[in-house]
């Protein structure tokens, strides 16, 4: 007896697929390094001065806190911490973004990782 199956996705990031599998595992680490994480806030804190327009900084900064709130609880939502770095990347992409544009990539990075 022959069997077929068939997998279609369409798009998929940062996840794993096993079928008709007897007596296997799989181990998918998605954690954010806590340590490169808040390397780059506080860095990127440092850097957020350096915005003129004092609105855009503060809506930064709120950001900052809110991530390092989520990272140092002891059930950090990871939901919370991908908004907060998804309205940064917005930022950095717009108005902001040539003076702090070379944080755009760990942004990013960080938001697959989650």
């Amino acid at each position: 007896m022959s069997k077929t199956n068939s997998i279609s996705i369409g798009s998929m990031h940062n996840s794993q697929v096993q079928q008709e599998a007897n007596h296997s595992s799989q181990h998918l680490d998605q954690s954010i390094q806590h340590v490169d994480l808040n390397g780059f806030l506080e860095a990127f804190s440092q850097d957020i001065s350096k915005i003129n327009d004092q609105v855009v900084a503060q809506s930064l900064r709120s950001d900052v806190e809110t991530i390092r709130a989520q990272s140092n609880s002891p059930a950090p939502k990871k939901g919370i911490i991908k908004e907060c770095l998804g309205s940064i990347k917005t930022v950095l992409e717009g108005a902001a973004g040539n003076v702090l544009a070379s944080y755009l990539p760990a942004v990013i990075t960080f938001m697959g990782a989650l």
